[in-house]
């Protein structure tokens, strides 16, 4: 004798419905604070971007004796673009790194068009700017952007990069 089948297996359409309502309900909750977090991953990324590749070059004028130059693709204030890494005492003219665009959604403006780090590591910004340092305000494009979705990367006097939460003021 083969063993019976029980009569009901599997779901029914109901409970199959009512488990798509509360994951669309789930969905609905979740699509708004995963755009923010990856927002917040796109200026936070770009931040740590710069700021690595600025003591990369910092580090290169230090270690050649030679200037480097670090200038934005576009030949403006917005890096948004990317920007490059030059070794312009070296005949010809080196290109050491080159960061490509970036990710759509984010606003990227710097103070100067280019800065140059001389043999000491400090960096000589152009155009020059009143204070004689450069700060990078890396922001979400969306105008409603928290405070902490926000990056200020600034140069202190020697040259090296740091990074702050916030719009830099």
């Amino acid at each position: 004798m083969s063993p019976r089948l029980p009569q009901h297996a599997g779901f029914t359409i109901t409970e199959v419905m009512v488990v798509l309502i509360i994951l669309g309900v789930l969905g609905a909750f979740a699509a708004p604070a995963m755009t923010r977090l990856l927002t917040t991953q796109k200026v936070r990324s770009a931040s740590y971007d710069l700021n690595a590749d600025l003591t990369y070059a910092r580090g290169e004028a230090i270690a050649r004796g030679h200037q480097i130059t670090v200038k934005s693709v576009s030949g403006g204030t917005d890096w948004v673009s990317g920007w490059e890494i030059w070794d312009m005492t070296a005949s010809p003219n080196v290109k050491l790194r080159q960061q490509n665009a970036l990710a759509k959604g984010i606003d990227f403006t710097a103070d100067a068009q280019s800065l140059t780090y001389g043999r000491s590591g400090r960096a000589t910004p152009t155009p020059a700017t009143a204070t004689g340092t450069v700060s990078f305000t890396i922001v979400p494009s969306d105008a409603s952007a928290v405070t902490e979705m926000k990056r200020c990367l600034r140069l202190d006097p020697s040259g090296r990069p740091t990074s702050a939460i916030g719009a830099c003021a």
